[in-house]
């Protein structure tokens, strides 16, 4: 079953190191890329975090958010830093000689000058913070997963239904192209005629003309391989593994085929019917790069 790459989960739970929550959210991307967003304190289990996550979602943009509420998940608590203290006052009193100022110092402007206070960050139990946050991350995937298969059946009926038209438009062109061929080679003949008087025709010349004009012309093969990428396409849906660069390199192949029926039959209503196919092979390419 296919899975679109975009989706969302969340997952919380609690133990000792406190309580932890985990988004995971994914959007379409050519590879496996996670990005981690957490506090700076806890990037040690970073790698822990990509590869779990690698684990189930092989394909696209993968973002994960970590917030930890609890006693040990602390930024810090704030240190005076006396010797800055110190310079400070030092550099205002050298300030108020030079301005021959007695101006006391307010001190609640004097506390929110910069550098004054350091955070001390608690040391952290990176492994009892991993056993609570793992669990929330893996609630986080599954949500995730389960949004991306709910996207990819609405976009596996979406893709069978394209591909039924594309069967029914190539069936149309079977239809056509034989009375194509008949209409090329009675144009030959008669176009022919005009120029030649029957003496000078050589018949077994003309009609290996008509014939290689006529096989040309011919886009049965164009046909039969269409039908066999569309058949391909079907199976793939039913594939449990990732299959998004397969559908797209045979709807590649299926354009290929189209422009070839295009180019060879030379026929205004097939032409127009190859409009068509080129309309469902873009809307199935647009569709497609969301797939995984």
């Amino acid at each position: 079953m296919i899975a679109s790459m975009t989706g969302f989960g969340k997952g919380v739970c609690e133990g000792d190191i406190g309580r932890v929550t985990v988004e995971v959210r994914s959007v379409n991307g050519r590879y496996g890329d996670v990005n981690v967003h957490m506090p700076r304190s806890f990037m040690a289990l970073e790698s822990r975090i990509k590869e779990s996550v690698l684990v189930s979602i092989s394909r696209g943009r993968v973002d994960v958010s970590v917030e930890v509420q609890g006693q040990q998940a602390d930024q810090g608590v704030p240190v005076l830093r006396k010797e800055v203290l110190a310079a400070y006052s030092d550099g205002i009193e050298d300030v108020k000689r030079e301005l021959g100022s007695n101006d006391s110092v307010d001190l609640m402007r004097l506390v929110t000058l910069p550098h004054l206070f350091s955070f001390e960050t608690p040391s952290l139990d990176l492994e009892l913070l991993w056993q609570t946050l793992d669990g929330a991350l893996q609630l986080a995937t599954e949500g995730c997963l389960a949004m991306r298969l709910i996207e990819g059946k609405k976009l596996t009926t979406d893709f069978k239904m394209r591909i039924e038209n594309l069967d029914t438009l190539i069936k149309r062109v079977e239809a056509l192209a034989p009375k194509r061929i008949d209409a090329v080679k009675q144009k030959m003949n008669d176009k022919l005629a005009q120029l030649l008087t029957p003496e000078k025709v050589d018949e077994n010349r003309l009609m290996m003309e008509i014939a290689l004009l006529a096989e040309r012309s011919d886009v049965t093969e164009e046909c039969v391989r269409f039908f066999s990428h569309n058949e391909q396409y079907i199976n793939l849906l039913d594939k449990q593994e990732a299959v998004g660069r397969r559908l797209n390199f045979l709807l590649q192949e299926m354009l290929r085929e189209a422009n070839t029926i295009g180019s060879k039959a030379g026929d205004a209503e097939i032409a127009h019917i190859v409009v068509d196919i080129k309309e469902e092979l873009e809307k199935l390419k647009e569709q497609v790069q969301n797939i995984e």
